[in-house]
C-alpha cells in the first residue's frame, strides 16, 4: 500500500512537470498532401471555328452567355480553378490591333502593380499559322497565366487561368505548375477551322 502511494504521488509530480514546461514549440502549420491526377491533354468536341486538346482532369463547360459564342471555361475542380477562354472572329487588321491591344491592358492594367514581374513569351507556329503571346504575371496577382493566339486573319482566342478563390502564391505553386503544364500543351494544340 505504502509503494502504491509514493508511485501515484511519483507519477503526479512527473505530470506536473511535464506539464509545467514553457519551452513549448508549436508545429508549422502544414499544407494538406495533393493527389495529382494523371497528366496529359485529351481531344474534345466543339462546335466552334478551332479545335484543341484539354488536361485530362479537366472539364469544359461552355460559358454562361448567349451573346458569348465559342466561349468556354476549362474547369479543374480538383484544384478549384478555371481556365477562361474567349474566342472572337476577327473582322480586319484593325480589329486584330484592337484584341492585341485588349489583351495586353488586360494583362497590364489591374496587375502592373501588384505582381512582381511579367514575363511575355512569343507564340509561334508557322505550321499552323499561328503567333500570339503568353504572360506568366509573378506575384500577388489575380491570374498568374494569360494568352492569346490568333491566325492574324481570322480568329482570335484569349485565355486567362484562375483560382476561384483567394490563394497565396507559394501554398498554390505546385498544383499550378502540375496545371500549367498542359496548359501549355493545350496552347500548342489550338488550331482553327
Amino acid at each position: 500500500m505504502k509503494i502504491s502511494k509514493i508511485h501515484n504521488v511519483s507519477l503526479i509530480a512527473f505530470v506536473l512537470i511535464v506539464c509545467g514546461c514553457s519551452d513549448y514549440t508549436p508545429k508549422p502549420k502544414a499544407y494538406p498532401r495533393i493527389n495529382y491526377p494523371e497528366a496529359g491533354v485529351i481531344p474534345t468536341e466543339i462546335n466552334c471555328p478551332f479545335n484543341l486538346l484539354i488536361p485530362k482532369y479537366s472539364k469544359l463547360a461552355i460559358y454562361p452567355s448567349e451573346d458569348k459564342n465559342c466561349w468556354y471555361n476549362i474547369n479543374f475542380d480538383q484544384f478549384n480553378a478555371t481556365l477562361h477562354l474567349s474566342y472572337i472572329p476577327i473582322q480586319g487588321q484593325n480589329d486584330l490591333d484592337s484584341l492585341t491591344e485588349d489583351a495586353y491592358r488586360l494583362v497590364f492594367k489591374p496587375h502592373l502593380q501588384r505582381a512582381e514581374e511579367i514575363i511575355e513569351r512569343e507564340i509561334s507556329d508557322s505550321s499552323n499559322g499561328i503567333s500570339g503571346m503568353i504572360y506568366d504575371l509573378q506575384g500577388k496577382t489575380a491570374t498568374p497565366f494569360n494568352f492569346f493566339v490568333s491566325d492574324g486573319k481570322s480568329h482570335f482566342l484569349r485565355g486567362s487561368f484562375y483560382f476561384n478563390s483567394r490563394t497565396k502564391r507559394d501554398s498554390v505553386l505546385p498544383i499550378y505548375n502540375f496545371i500549367n503544364k498542359d496548359i501549355l500543351k493545350t496552347i500548342k494544340s489550338i488550331s482553327f477551322k
